[in-house]
């Protein structure tokens, strides 16, 4: 923006006002006495285009000054520089910079600061400022606010704007008179990240969760030496997708005490952002089975000039709460190594389930061998009525315990055999009583 331009002159130049107030009152215009246009300073205006606003913790951002002496001669200036800022402010806030014409270099103008009940004071001078007469001349300037040295950032304090003063004296007075001044606000906003599309829900063992890590830096300034960090919880593991579409596992670095997040830098340490820059990183974050069931958060904080990690300047935003499920229950399937068979080896009576098959009522009720016995011509005859005297004694053979005894020894193979012979001696006794009954009938 453009300071407010005003032109102080000595009290001589008050006189000479009232002078030409009169004149103009009387129809006429009065030039000035010879001896009074000698003891006149020169015209003098300084114009400031200070930037709207710099990033917190950021780079410096380039302005200009314009000094015009519209006077007949050539005038010498010292610009005098002042900040005011919030009684937050801590050292090393504030930066300006200053660009030699004589080679183009930038460098940095001498700050002393002063702290005061209700704000704090940055006070320095670019000297020796020559302007020809009726010329104007461009003064390149930067200003920022660093919040520290080089890896070296405050972790406290802070403000939201810098009221610059710009005062254009001429030396070598012992009091310096002041030949102009202009005053700016100049805003500061910061870098930020933020999260999006993070589920709500992850499984302790499971699949990974995806989301987007965004890292927004709206301010003119540049920022160097940051860290763009991500915290989970400690059973996590972060990867970030690369050019490539490949996923890439990042180191996780504990805080300083035991409770404290694992902390993930999603671009490196000492990463850099330019001004109106804008990054999207897509991160997975997995939970191992050991992870707690329950909340947990990840929150993503930036943080500028770390002498160690995560101490430095610090801007934190709102992360996000991620319900952590446990792994899901899945029903065995029947293996050989299941639950089920496993209590059969140690069975006291394996053979139960064995010795019951010729027993049972089942093939008596419905012996198909019954209809064995009429497919003769249906007349009486020996061999058919001899085998009512022979079943009774071999029809209890299968309750033989040897026979019992056998099968659980050797299996299966001749199970088929002893239920096979138990059926015909069940036929060939039920065919006897039949034909008996057919034979008292008649």
């Amino acid at each position: 923006m453009s300071g407010i331009v005003r032109i102080r002159r000595a009290s001589r130049a008050v006189v000479a006002a009232a002078v030409l107030g009169a004149a103009a009152v009387c129809g006429s215009v009065v030039v000035a006495a010879p001896a009074a246009s000698a003891a006149e300073p020169s015209q003098t205006s300084l114009t400031v285009r200070a930037p709207a606003s710099v990033g917190f913790a950021g780079g410096p951002v380039a302005f200009t000054e314009d000094i015009t002496n519209s006077g007949s001669a050539e005038a010498r200036y010292n610009l005098e520089l002042k900040t005011v800022t919030g009684v937050g402010t801590p050292p090393d806030s504030i930066v300006i910079d200053y660009k030699d014409p004589a080679d183009g270099a930038w460098r940095s103008v001498l700050l002393t600061m002063t702290r005061g009940d209700a704000s704090v004071v940055y006070e320095g001078t670019v000297a020796g400022l020559t302007v020809p007469a009726g010329g104007t001349r461009k003064v390149d300037l930067r200003i920022g606010a660093p919040m520290g040295l080089p890896h070296d950032g405050a972790s406290n304090g802070g403000f939201d704007s810098i009221t610059l003063r710009s005062d254009l004296t001429t030396p070598p007075h012992l009091h310096d008179r002041v030949e102009a001044e202009a005053t700016s606000t100049i805003k500061v906003t910061s870098i930020g990240s933020s999260l999006a599309h993070v589920p709500a829900t992850a499984v302790a063992g499971g699949a990974p969760i995806e989301f987007d890590a965004v890292l927004d830096n709206p301010t003119p300034s540049d920022y160097t030496n940051l860290g763009d960090v991500l915290f989970v919880d400690k059973h996590a593991t972060v990867q970030v997708r690369t050019a490539d579409g490949s996923w890439r596992t990042l180191d996780k670095v504990p805080g300083t005490a035991p409770d404290d997040p694992y902390g993930v830098y999603l671009q490196g340490r000492d990463s850099s952002l330019r001004a109106g820059g804008h990054l999207v990183a897509r991160v997975r974050v997995s939970y191992d089975a050991t992870t707690p069931t329950g909340a947990t958060g990840v929150n993503p904080c930036v943080f500028v000039n770390e002498g160690q990690p995560f101490r430095g300047t610090t801007m934190c935003s709102t992360g996000a709460t991620v319900q952590v499920q446990p792994a899901a229950t899945k029903t065995p399937e029947p293996t050989p190594t299941s639950s089920a068979p496993m209590p059969v080896p140690s069975s006291p009576a394996p053979s139960a389930p064995v010795s019951s098959a010729p027993t049972s009522s089942a093939p008596v009720s419905s012996a198909p061998a019954v209809p064995v016995v009429p497919a003769s011509d249906g007349t009486p005859s020996a061999p058919v009525a001899a085998p009512s005297t022979t079943p009774a004694p071999q029809a209890s053979a299968p309750q033989a315990p040897a026979a019992d005894a056998q099968l659980a020894s050797t299996g299966a193979d001749h199970t088929a055999g002893l239920v096979g012979g138990g059926l015909v001696l069940t036929g060939l006794g039920a065919g006897a009583l039949w034909l008996r009954r057919v034979l008292r009938r008649a």
